[in-house]
């Protein structure tokens, strides 16, 4: 029996496949419930770490991965960004929704979207936005909430996108999606010298320190929801 909680449009949709990973077992369980309340939404497998998370998400392949904020105790649980690789290891097709905890989460937001999340939502979001944002996800739309962006222009560098040539958008848009120099160098037909050369003249321009910083930076300028050259044709 479904809740009359407000659901994404379903008509001619195909069903979407949802795995949750989240170490509260209370939380989790709250979570499912609220997704298999959607008619077009359906959990198919849960973990409570980045282990179980691999295995889960190697033996079922969702079309999407859930991951609550998991970093809650330290180093008794795995990190979000643990979990975002074990996924990608073992699933590398299934869309990834961060749900981030407070404003100290910039760090784990950027750093997963670094690691391949394709989005992310603040835990506080209501129950309509959220079940919108894994619909968003899974359809390829990508997901950041007002709140998450919000937190993320707070620790976003001032420079100016018009300051970077095509070439180094497009570096940019290689390290941003965490690709290596040697990576970047093969996709795009440079030298791994070259690229890490651009790199530090991009950090550099964008007044930047850290790779975290430049995935706000790319966020905030839409590199993720546009991306330049090869990322634009091969995504």
């Amino acid at each position: 029996m479904h809740s009359d909680t407000q659901e994404p449009a379903t008509d001619g949709e195909a069903p979407i496949s949802v795995m949750v990973v989240y170490a509260l077992g209370v939380a989790r369980a709250g979570t499912e419930l609220l997704i298999n309340s959607a008619d077009r939404l359906e959990v198919v497998a849960h973990a409570a770490d980045a282990a179980e998370a691999g295995r889960r998400a190697l033996g079922h392949k969702p079309d999407v991965v859930v991951i609550g904020p998991n970093r809650s105790f330290g180093d008794a649980l795995h990190t979000q960004l643990e979990i975002v690789q074990a996924v990608r290891k073992a699933s590398p097709r299934s869309k990834v929704l961060l749900m981030s905890l407070t404003g100290d989460d910039v760090a784990a937001i950027t750093e997963g979207v670094a690691a391949g999340a394709d989005g992310s939502i603040a835990i506080g979001s209501s129950a309509p936005e959220f079940l919108d944002a894994v619909v968003r996800v899974a359809d390829g739309r990508g997901q950041i909430s007002a709140d998450v962006a919000k937190r993320v222009i707070e620790h976003a560098s001032d420079g100016d996108r018009g300051a970077l040539s095509e070439r180094d958008l497009e570096i940019l848009c290689g390290v941003a999606l965490g690709y290596t120099s040697g990576e970047i160098a093969g996709h795009l037909n440079l030298s791994p010298r070259t690229i890490e050369g651009r790199r530090i003249e991009i950090y550099s321009t964008l007044e930047i320190e850290s790779r975290p910083e430049l995935v706000a930076w790319a966020v905030v300028h839409g590199i993720f929801t546009s991306p330049v050259g090869y990322y634009d044709s091969h995504r």
